[in-house]
């Protein structure tokens, strides 16, 4: 079925800030294409293979998984756990499929939570009937929120898309999540080496993980890990008093995210891939926690 793909409005998140239009467009799905021999078919096996969550939604490749078209009753948006376009990143080799949408994975999130530093950077697709006059139960409007300074705030929206909407939107996702992280690592480098003369206006770039520090729920130099089949490796990361995370080779990373991006080669929301060593449990339950605490 056709569907009217409008070009989404990528928010401004900083001055001259812009996200590569080669990200924007919709890419087309293609079945035939090779997985390697050795890559997982099933949704259990591509969670593990990438790390994700158990509960997480296969959405690409479209064989995995009943692409859902409503949001469930109950639940408020998708968090998008991680986006893989072939070619976006300096890992990727295969050439003849550049472009190519690989892999988009995503987890329901039950209730709005604050747009606040532990959720800064997240980003959620939200499903509804369409406004335009089309069968209802085959299309869907789709809307994509960023957090952001406080707000969750629009960075696209597509009308009356039909059951490829996930990979319509995941360039898009991918180039948000991509510009979020490059921004917050590097707002957090500068103050890093600035003198604090006065407070930064930039809180959000502290990462949220200083939440859980704050909080007791996790300490400095506690032990968190990232397991990717998919490199047969094992990440690990201690916490920083400042709530970075620093890896095996010494590099600081403001956000879980930056670190699951740098490190997988693909775009992954870093707080439903590390966990902590010592329980198992990851940074997003911590903070899922941290928020039901608050709201008691």
């Amino acid at each position: 079925m056709p569907t009217d793909n409008v070009t989404p409005q990528v928010v401004d998140l900083a001055p001259g800030g812009a996200v590569d239009g080669s990200h924007t467009a919709p890419t087309p799905k293609n079945a035939n294409a090779p997985t390697g021999p050795s890559r997982p078919q099933d949704a259990a096996s591509i969670r593990d293979w990438q790390g994700l969550p158990p509960d997480a939604l296969i959405l690409v490749p479209a064989s995995v998984s009943p692409t859902p078209m409503r949001s469930p009753d109950g639940v408020w948006a998708m968090l998008v756990l991680a986006v893989d376009i072939i070619g976006d990143t300096d890992t990727d080799t295969d050439t003849d499929r550049a472009g190519e949408v690989a892999l988009f994975g995503g987890q329901w999130v039950g209730e709005q939570p604050p747009a606040d530093d532990p959720y800064d950077g997240d980003v959620v697709v939200r499903l509804t009937r369409p406004t335009c006059p089309l069968p209802r139960d085959q299309v869907a409007d789709v809307e994509m929120l960023l957090a952001h300074h406080g707000r969750w705030q629009r960075v696209g929206q597509w009308f009356g898309v039909d059951d490829s909407w996930p990979d319509i939107v995941a360039p898009t996702a991918a180039a948000v999540m991509r510009l979020h992280c490059d921004l917050s690592e590097s707002v957090a480098g500068f103050e890093a080496a600035s003198p604090p003369v006065f407070p930064s206006p930039m809180k959000w770039s502290r990462g949220g993980v200083i939440e859980l520090l704050d909080a007791g729920m996790v300490t400095a130099g506690d032990e968190v890990v990232w397991h990717r089949r998919n490199l047969g490796v094992c990440h690990t990361a201690r916490i920083r008093a400042d709530g970075a995370l620093v890896v095996a080779d010494g590099r600081a990373y403001a956000n879980p995210s930056g670190a699951t991006t740098a490190l997988g080669g693909n775009h992954q929301n870093g707080w439903g891939a590390f966990r902590r060593a010592s329980d198992g449990r990851t940074l997003g339950d911590l903070r899922t926690e941290l928020h039901a605490r608050r709201k008691n």
